[in-house]
């Protein structure tokens, strides 16, 4: 059996992070989203993996290579136009040759039992296996209809309270290669894209496609920014092991479980809450607290006396004294002068509302700090509202209130 991953998209809905990478690879728990993926297809046996790609494609091959770092072979699937899932998924049939094979989503993260009780469920003789997860909020994904366990229909994103159910679409599929065949004749939706799933719409009339619904908790669509907190947090806590490789100053306190990379330096007095993840050759200042959930890349630096918990720090960003960083996703090569503020309550008590393709949608959180892009330069004693964007090489000058996005 094969695999095959979607990685093509631009993933627009974690703008400004995707203007310059894939979604594919932000970290998750010290470890890009489709080496997390490709490491559970490796773990249940999947050695040929082919993964299909287009956005900032060099970026991904760069990462990955031939695959043999992860104990896999890569075979990348260049889709020359960007019109739909359903081409995506037919611009593999070369690579899957007639194969069985599992289908993935490339921002999907999943747990590899959910997929093994798939992979049995398909070897008792149905056409096809689609895996079912149940959500809070199904009216934002693609809800199935289940009858005597088998795949009856998928409504899109129904309105809120018309859905006929909470389970919908996980984006993981087992499938035989006469899948290919419905692949092939579907046209244009409305939203002018070929859907995958109007060809396992077609499929479902001919043949038995089976539901696996894997309950809660084990799947995560990392499409939002408050997608990738949230899979940085359960992540974490699952993943990160205490191992210290780099250098800890007298005075530094450590508590739970923090992984620290070699060539970084902690200084006197800083106090780092796990699960935490330090990437390789950064500071962490005199006095600094890293609160639970918190990512830091290669080469970051953070001045003394700064507070930053359950956020995500891309690497060659620096921070300077006395910041305050709350939930939050900062970019790349991001500059931050000393005092700045990213909170990340609402002082109405509201749902925080972030931008999202150029609408303000409701994140469902209490808590949200700021989404901000890379090489972007903020001056002294900035301060932020909860759920800001801001754009990749802005300049934000000293003493600024940031209460509307800065596209």
């Amino acid at each position: 059996m094969k695999a095959v991953i979607l990685a093509a998209g631009k993933g627009s809905r974690l703008n400004p992070l995707t203007k310059t990478r894939p979604k594919h690879i932000l970290p998750v728990a010290g470890k890009p989203v489709i080496v997390h993926v490709i490491e559970n297809l490796s773990k249940l046996g999947i050695r040929d993996i082919g993964i299909v790609v287009h956005h900032y494609r060099e970026m991904i091959e760069s990462l990955l290579g031939d695959g043999s770092r992860l104990n896999v072979n890569i075979t990348y699937i260049y889709q020359e136009v960007l019109n739909g899932t359903a081409t995506a998924v037919e611009i593999a049939e070369d690579f899957v040759r007639g194969d069985d094979f599992i289908l993935v989503y490339g921002d999907v993260l999943f747990e590899p039992y959910i997929v093994e009780n798939a992979l049995k469920v398909f070897r008792s003789g149905v056409d096809g296996v689609v895996i079912g997860v149940e959500v809070d909020n199904p009216w934002e994904f693609g809800v199935f209809i289940v009858q005597d366990g088998c795949l009856k229909g998928v409504i899109e994103k129904p309105p809120r309270g018309t859905e006929p159910s909470n389970l919908i679409n996980s984006g993981i599929y087992v499938l035989k290669p006469t899948v290919f065949d419905y692949v092939k004749r579907v046209g244009f939706s409305e939203r002018k894209e070929r859907e995958f799933t109007d060809a396992i719409m077609m499929m479902c009339n001919d043949c038995r496609v089976a539901v696996v619904n894997g309950g809660s908790g084990w799947w995560f669509d990392v499409g939002r920014p408050w997608d990738l907190i949230d899979a940085n947090k359960y992540y974490m806590n699952k993943l990160i092991k205490h191992n210290i490789k780099g250098k800890l100053n007298p005075g530094v306190t450590i508590e739970g479980e923090v992984y620290i990379d070699k060539g970084t330096v902690v200084r006197s007095g800083a106090v780092i809450v796990g699960p935490a993840y330090i990437g390789k050759n950064c500071t962490i200042g005199y006095s600094v607290v890293i609160g639970p959930y918190t990512y830091i890349g290669d080469n970051v630096v953070i001045g003394p006396l700064s507070y930053i918990e359950n956020s995500i720090i891309l690497g060659n960003t620096t921070i300077s004294s006395h910041c305050a960083i709350f939930e939050s996703i900062i970019g790349e090569y991001c500059y931050l002068e000393s005092g700045v503020k990213v909170p990340c309550y609402s002082l109405s008590g509201e749902n925080i509302k972030v931008l999202i393709k150029n609408k303000k949608v409701d994140s469902g959180r209490k808590k949200l700090g700021a989404i901000i892009g890379d090489e972007v330069k903020i001056g002294a004693n900035v301060s932020f509202a909860p759920g800001i964007t801001v754009k990749s090489k802005s300049i934000i000058k000293a003493g600024s209130r940031v209460d509307k996005d800065i596209l």
